[in-house]
């Protein structure tokens, strides 16, 4: 049993190695040498030995009879050193393309960042003056969601008390809250929406049933046939199509979930309204409590900031803190902290105004580009980070590969609609492109479709 001097492994663990790489079924419950002899035939000392012995021990392929010595275990099941078999399939991960109209991340902006900066340097120097005092409870920071009161009403009318207010890792996690708390239920989602719903409904225990999107937003005339008890709707600025929901249609939402069925509004986007002020809230409009209303950071600052809220119906607090009252918070206290500094310093505010302003010089642009081509029909709402386009006469397979070619990605809409009529719509999301990416990005879109369109692929 030779050790290598040379190596820069210890000499105590190589030993272990080997010790552990002799044992196989016939040595079960035969001795060990004894740490002197062991110590004399390998030239090294005995406390080398002891570590090796005592880590054979501490993993129990070794027992020790005090007075005796050292044992190998009957462990004839174990097969020490055996690769296994399993093998880890790790989803594949698209190669990086330049211009890539991918939904959900946005621009990085400088004076927004350097904003969010000072704001984690303020938090830190907080949390170090006070390191009890950044420690939320489950719903979170108490001073965040007193900032989220005043920000909510000020900006889509929500009526809402801290109380109500949950903090979450995103809009989905606040989803997820809200199905794990409330009865098994018959979940109506729209159609088409987001990828997934489906699924996190069925994983809570509930039944997702589709409902179609119109011109106007949800169908209502389906919602009341099918009658669900819970309604997951994106009013404002219906994701992906972008439609809103009227007025009218509104009204008539609410008052068929009265107070025996619940709404859950997600308000994604709200912010991002081109033409005219956002809309007020479907919640704000809600006499008898029906609605939820989820919103996101995602949006504004950065994608990865994974930060969101959850505003609870008044009947829902009680069951909410049965669930969660032994719950730690969602989102680090030392980041609900740097968004309270953010929001006291207006920087929040003005993010929003600066984002604002960027994307919709990048929504002009897109759409006055694509109102030249005669390949592609946009689906323009004036709102939003992200334009469904439709791309008729071309083949889904060879346009995306013709695409990557040149760069350029899009993204197919066939797993956001079930029974979708055509397979020839696409979203693309122009929020993480600069104006300067995006100008070069839609003209190779344009071209590409041009030059397909004419070969008849």
């Amino acid at each position: 049993m030779p050790l290598n001097r040379s190596e820069r492994t210890p000499m105590y663990l190589q030993l272990y190695r080997q010790l552990r790489a002799d044992y196989d079924d016939t040595r079960a419950n035969q001795p060990l040498w004894s740490i002197r002899k062991m110590a004399q035939n390998l030239g090294v000392s005995k406390t080398t030995v002891a570590q090796a012995y005592d880590q054979l021990v501490a993993e129990g392929i070794v027992y020790s009879v005090p007075g005796s010595g050292y044992y190998y275990r009957d462990q004839a099941d174990w097969s020490p050193d055996q690769p296994s078999t399993d093998q880890i399939v790790a989803p594949k991960t698209p190669v990086p393309v330049k211009y890539d109209f991918r939904y959900g991340v946005t621009q990085l902006l400088s004076p927004s960042w350097n904003a969010w900066k000072r704001a984690v340097r303020l938090a830190l120097r907080q949390t170090e003056q006070q390191p009890t005092a950044i420690y939320p409870d489950a719903q979170g920071l108490p001073a965040l969601r007193a900032a989220l009161v005043r920000f909510l009403k000020t900006t889509r009318g929500v009526h809402a008390t801290p109380e109500q207010i949950v903090i979450t890792n995103g809009a989905k996690a606040g989803l997820g809250i809200l199905l794990s708390i409330l009865p098994r239920a018959t979940l109506g989602i729209e159609n088409p929406g987001y990828r997934g719903l489906s699924d996190l409904a069925a994983s809570y225990g509930h039944t997702a049933v589709n409902i179609p999107v119109t011109a106007d937003g949800l169908d209502l005339a389906t919602v009341r046939r099918v009658n669900p008890q819970v309604v997951y709707t994106t009013p404002g600025h219906q994701f992906p199509l972008g439609v809103i929901l009227p007025i009218e249609q509104r009204l008539a939402l609410l008052k068929w979930a009265g107070a025996d069925h619940l709404i859950i509004e997600d308000d994604y986007d709200s912010e991002y309204r081109y033409r005219a002020h956002p809309l007020p809230a479907l919640q704000s409009l809600a006499a008898a409590n029906q609605v939820a209303y989820l919103g996101t950071f995602s949006r504004g600052i950065d994608p990865t900031l994974r930060m969101g809220y959850l505003v609870l119906p008044p009947r829902l607090v009680s069951v909410y803190h049965q669930h969660y009252q032994y719950q730690a918070e969602m989102v680090a206290g030392l980041l609900q902290q740097a968004m309270v500094n953010y929001f006291d310093d207006g920087a929040y505010y003005r993010h929003l105004s600066r984002n604002r302003s960027t994307n919709r010089q990048k929504y002009r642009c897109l759409c006055d580009q694509l109102k030249r081509s005669k390949q592609i029909r946009p689906i323009m709402t004036g709102a939003g980070v992200h334009l469904v386009v439709q791309i008729p006469g071309i083949d889904q397979a060879t346009l995306l590969k013709a695409l990557e070619q040149q760069q350029v990605r899009i993204y197919p809409l066939n797993s956001n609609w079930t029974a979708m009529p055509s397979a020839d719509y696409y979203l693309l999301g122009f929020a993480g492109l600069t104006l300067a990416d995006l100008k070069v990005g839609v003209q190779r879109l344009m071209q590409v479709c041009e030059r397909l369109s004419a070969t008849g692929a």
